[in-house]
C-alpha cells in the first residue's frame, strides 16, 4: 500500500480551506496550522495545530511532530529563517522558503 502524502499548510484562512478540500480529494492528509483556533481550514483538515507562527521553535516542533512531505506557507507573518533551516534538513517547502 502506498504512503499517503502529508501536506502542512501554514496559514488556515478561507482560501486555504479550499486548498485543503482539494488536497483531500487528491488523497492527501492535511495539517492546517495558524495562530488562532477554529480557523476555516482547521474545520476541514485531517489535523490542526495552533502556534505562534513567528516562533521558530514552535514551528520546528510541529514539523518534527507531523513530518509532512510538503510544507506550504500561505501567510507572511512566519519565521522564514526557520523554513530555510527546515529545507536544509530535507523538508520540502513549496515553492521554496525563499519565495
Amino acid at each position: 500500500m502506498a504512503k499517503i502524502e502529508k501536506i502542512m499548510l501554514l496559514g488556515s484562512g478561507e482560501l486555504v480551506k479550499e486548498v485543503t478540500i482539494s488536497a483531500q480529494r487528491l488523497g492527501k492528509h492535511v495539517v492546517a496550522v495558524d495562530n488562532y483556533k477554529n480557523a476555516p481550514a482547521m474545520q476541514v483538515a485531517d489535523e490542526f495545530e495552533v502556534i505562534d507562527m513567528l516562533n521558530g521553535n514552535a514551528l520546528e516542533k510541529i514539523v518534527q511532530k507531523h513530518k509532512p512531505d510538503y510544507i506550504v506557507p500561505e501567510i507572511e507573518a512566519i519565521r522564514t529563517s526557520q523554513l530555510l533551516k527546515l529545507e536544509k534538513k530535507g523538508f520540502k517547502v513549496v515553492p521554496t522558503a525563499k519565495a
